[in-house]
């Protein structure tokens, strides 16, 4: 009963505007204070223990990569590159924006660094090409969460961390959800191009500008476009060859791919300065701490609920009901989808493995499997109000309301669902890969 009193002091707090990170200090506090005076010191110790972690190095390192890539305007270079490609199918520049949001989370690790890097250049890019600004809106806002289920991933890690699971097999698991979202964001692209009837030129340019540009202008792009895309197509694989071979570890890898993006923007962009690199880290930096605070705080957290035996008690409430495993992944699928809608990511992370980890194991469901169920929910609760965080920040990139979105936002968030379900209840999906490096 205790345990539950503090869970719903943590939500009480979270609405009323308190921040997450003191929300998990306060509710730690008091329990500590009222059930364990005798023993206040746990404050520090399972706080400290909780960031205590090699692996947990590798989220500031590929939150600073990230902030890299996107000021050094690698996602300008890796856009013009894909377009290459894409130039020729209508409704290119939708197709373009997924594909290109894949690519970029291969790099990033982060959904918001998607949204901001691929949606800003891409939004502007559509609205003049004649697509409605809503409907910009919805691609670049379901795509940029393929950058937290295409690895690296920052939400993966943090689960990783929390469910004792090995990182490396997590980023390996969610490649083929990622690929397969990806490819159902852009089989809606192909109907809803034909529903706003849009008709782009082939070659990306106005038939006024096709008319006044030379054949080696227009096929320009094939050579010059190449070469300045090279470091961002090099880097995914860099950093994940380097895990899958033996070569380095997760954390190895975000040091590595930290030093290789600001090589690539001194020396081969020449897009950074000294001072612009210090100003990056500084936000970088904040973003970190913000979310080790979290780690940190909600580490007491998570000890009170499993000393209050919150998690066990909840199991074996659940297994009471049913025990059909069916039914319970399409109950912890609802959970989720809800939480998603008011809870950011990597919170919603802390607080809930801990509490669903022991119903999971009962269940006899791998870890690895569950872990990408939980971010795919995750990643749709980024487009799904109030909190939708990817929503709202390609909303503000095309200054438009987001009630104007919610309608051309519908189909992709129906085929998210549609690939969540077969994600839940078809785990090869998922394990295909990780048990193909195990055997």
């Amino acid at each position: 009963m205790s345990a539950l009193l503090i869970l719903l002091f943590f939500f009480i707090l979270v609405l009323i505007g308190v921040p997450v990170a003191y929300s998990f200090g306060f509710s730690s506090l008091i329990y500590i204070f009222v059930a364990l005076a005798d023993n206040s010191s746990v404050l520090i110790t399972r706080s400290f223990g909780a960031v205590d972690s090699f692996a947990l190095m590798a989220i500031p390192f590929f939150i600073f990569a990230g902030d890299i890539m996107k000021e050094a305007k690698i996602s300008n270079h890796l856009v013009n590159f894909l377009s290459i490609f894409t130039r020729k199918i209508k409704g290119s520049l939708s197709h373009l924006t997924v594909i290109a949001s894949t690519f970029f989370g291969a790099i990033s690790g982060s959904s918001a660094a998607t949204v901001a890097a691929i949606g800003g250049v891409m939004i502007p890019e559509m609205v003049k090409k004649g697509y409605d600004r809503s409907f910009a809106v919805a691609i670049a806002a379901a795509s940029g969460f393929l950058g937290i289920l295409i690895p690296p991933s920052v939400p993966l890690i943090v689960y990783g961390l929390n469910a004792e699971v090995s990182v490396s097999m997590l980023f390996l698991g969610g490649i083929i959800p990622g690929l397969l979202m990806a490819i159902g964001f852009m089989t809606v692209n192909h109907f809803m191009i034909r529903k706003y009837k849009i008709n782009e030129n082939i070659n990306g340019l106005d038939e006024g500008e096709v008319e006044s540009a030379s054949a080696k202008e227009v096929n320009r792009p094939t050579r010059s476009f190449i070469l300045p895309a090279i470091p961002a197509i090099l880097m995914p694989l860099i950093i994940l060859g380097g895990i899958y071979s033996g070569v380095f570890t997760p954390t190895e890898s975000g040091a590595i791919a930290v030093a290789y993006g600001i090589l690539a923007a001194f020396f081969y962009y020449k897009s950074i300065t000294g001072k612009k690199l210090l100003q990056i880290a500084g936000r970088s930096a904040i973003t970190s701490a913000v979310i080790l605070i979290m780690v940190s705080l909600a580490g007491v957290f998570g000890y009170i609920i499993t000393v209050e035996r919150l998690p066990s008690f909840l199991a074996e409430t659940i297994l009471s009901w049913t025990n059909n495993t069916f039914v319970i992944l399409l109950l912890l699928n609802i959970i989720y989808l809800i939480l998603g809608t008011f809870m950011e990511t990597i919170t919603a992370i802390i607080i809930t493995t801990p509490i669903f980890l022991p119903l999971v194991q009962m269940m006899g469901i791998d870890l690895v499997h569950f872990g990408i169920i939980q971010t795919t929910n995750l990643c749709i609760g980024l487009i799904t109000p109030p909190m939708a965080l990817n929503l709202l920040m390609a909303s503000k990139i095309a200054n438009v309301s987001v009630m104007k979105t919610t309608k051309p936002l519908l189909p992709y968030l129906l085929i998210s669902i549609v690939v969540l379900l077969l994600v839940t209840y078809i785990p090869e999906i998922t394990l295909f890969l990780p048990n193909l490096l195990k055997n």
